[in-house]
């Protein structure tokens, strides 16, 4: 299963108390992988499916030790290098939310660096919205080589407000030209992109929308389903940095197993759930 895009360094700091404006506090420090494809693909590995990274990193010291990080977790590597790694501070708040800061390094992915080999014996190729925005053209150029082998695509849409900033209709025409077999999103960009009631013409068969801890919400052109999540145990909700992105993992791997797809849903949150108790957005190893 590959999942492609950027590699981000991700610097987590754990609050202690809410953040005051001109004010000081202790933090504890986590620097892990991060950035969505690096996130499922960690997922994947502690599920149990062979999983590949493809993409751009960068090609300093601090990349060097993202990816030998994931290469012990036993995903498999394959990704041009060049400029300086992304870097996200992460700031988790005391309730487990998230506030990121991005610094989007140096370099980038180019439609010239995609290769087939990535995609020839992919089960899944999964791409990242956000990655839709900054690097479309070699987005695209991804896409159409997993459908040349025979490949599905899933996608993982961008944050509500990026799409608002970029809009709608043109995100839409991004989404649509990827030829999507399956899509992930929240209840925010689902409402962003019109994905509340029967799906629109664009959208594909399968379409994900979770919620937190509301039930997550399958539509295809049959119809819509609601799958509860089970409630974390009293004081396990640590972060939700990656929590979408375990989420995204654990369905497609039960889905490309042959799992029925509510099924693959609950395999989801199970892994959703695991992240949660963790600082960051990569599983225990």
């Amino acid at each position: 299963m590959v999942a492609l895009g950027k590699l981000v360094a991700d610097q987590l700091l754990e609050l202690t108390a809410p953040l005051v404006v001109g004010g000081q506090q202790r933090v504890a420090r986590t620097t892990t992988a991060g950035g969505a494809p690096a996130n499922v693909t960690a997922n994947l590995a502690r599920l149990g499916a062979p999983a590949r990274l493809a993409g751009w990193a960068g090609a300093d010291p601090l990349a060097d030790g993202l990816l030998a990080g994931l290469a012990e977790r036993g995903v498999e590597v394959a990704v041009v290098r060049r400029g300086r790694a992304p870097l996200s501070t992460v700031l988790v708040h005391p309730d487990g939310e998230r506030t990121l800061l991005t610094d989007r390094g140096e370099g980038g992915l180019e439609p010239a660096d995609v290769r087939p080999e990535w995609f020839a014996d992919a089960a899944v190729v999964h791409l990242d919205g956000y990655d839709l925005l900054r690097f479309p053209h070699a987005v695209q150029a991804a896409a159409s080589a997993a459908h040349d082998v025979g490949g599905p695509v899933s996608v993982d849409v961008a944050a509500a407000p990026r799409i608002e900033r970029h809009g709608a209709g043109a995100y839409v025409e991004l989404l649509g030209g990827l030829r999507p077999d399956v899509l992930f999103c929240n209840a925010a960009e689902a409402q962003t992109l019109g994905l509340t009631g029967d799906l629109p013409g664009w959208a594909p068969e399968l379409v994900l929308v979770h919620a937190g801890a509301r039930p997550t919400r399958v539509l295809t052109r049959a119809g819509a389903r609601d799958v509860p999540v089970e409630p974390l145990p009293q004081g396990r909700l640590r972060d939700t940095t990656g929590c979408g992105d375990a989420f995204a993992a654990g369905v497609l791997a039960g889905w490309r197993a042959g799992v029925p797809v509510l099924d693959a849903v609950r395999t989801g949150h199970a892994a959703a759930a695991v992240v949660a108790g963790v600082i960051g957005g990569q599983p225990p190893p």
